[in-house]
């Protein structure tokens, strides 16, 4: 199956080559673990192949600076349009507005973080239930979109902890709908060593997957192979 390059070599040879076209993959992590600034490269990977690139910033984070250090950012940056919705609802008219901008051209739809506006309404009463179909039926129709154009979606998560066994486990927010919906999962989490992340396959071509796994760091210029 063809990839889409995370712009890290070792990472790519973690995913086989890199993200899953056409398909939804997911990137989930404790804070400062890399997300963003691998959704960055892979964006911009992207655009170099010519792909149409959209993202969503639904955690306000995106920084055009920080976009234009990484890898050809200065000369690609400009090749990709910026979202930032305010809600979740505002979120959700903005990833199904998308069909209308889809063509025979390849596309990569990356939404940062697709849970966080999602855990900020869930706050609000009476809301649990609507905002979990909600999600579900977003995801749904991303996943229908990606069958029907050259459309490959990266989706960022944001973590929470839970009891398991006497543990507490580290899982994505909305665990339940990310996994069933997505192709490929990717865990980011730090180590020991201040400077060094750790990424784990939990998912991929379809199949869960426990083992696999490479170390990097977050350099400058985007992530680097440790």
């Amino acid at each position: 199956m063809e990839r889409l390059s995370t712009g890290t070599s070792g990472l790519d040879r973690l995913l086989k080559g890199g993200f899953a076209l056409r398909q939804i993959n997911l990137v989930y992590g404790e804070a400062s673990t890399g997300k963003t600034v691998l959704a960055m490269q892979s964006a911009l990977g992207a655009a170099a192949r010519g792909f149409k690139v959209f993202f969503v910033d639904a955690d306000l984070s995106f920084s055009v600076q920080r976009l234009e250090s990484l890898d050809r950012g200065s000369e690609l940056a400009e090749n990709i349009v910026v979202f930032q919705p305010e809600d979740f609802r505002e979120q959700t008219r903005i990833t199904e507005s998308l069909e209308v901008l889809l063509s025979k051209t390849p596309a990569l739809l990356v939404v940062d973080s697709v849970t966080g506006l999602y855990r900020a309404d869930l706050e609000k009463p009476g809301t649990v239930f609507v905002h979990n179909r909600e999600l579900n039926r977003q995801l749904a129709y991303l996943s229908d979109l990606a069958s029907r154009f050259e459309l490959t979606i990266l989706l960022t998560g944001q973590v929470h902890s839970q009891p398991s066994r006497g543990n507490w486990l580290i899982a994505p927010v909305a665990t339940r709908t990310l996994r069933h919906w997505s192709y490929l999962i990717l865990r980011l989490r730090p180590t020991p060593r201040r400077d060094v992340r750790e990424c784990l396959v939990e998912k991929i071509d379809g199949r869960e997957a426990r083992g696999p796994r490479a170390l990097f760091r977050i350099g400058k210029t985007g992530l680097e192979d440790v």
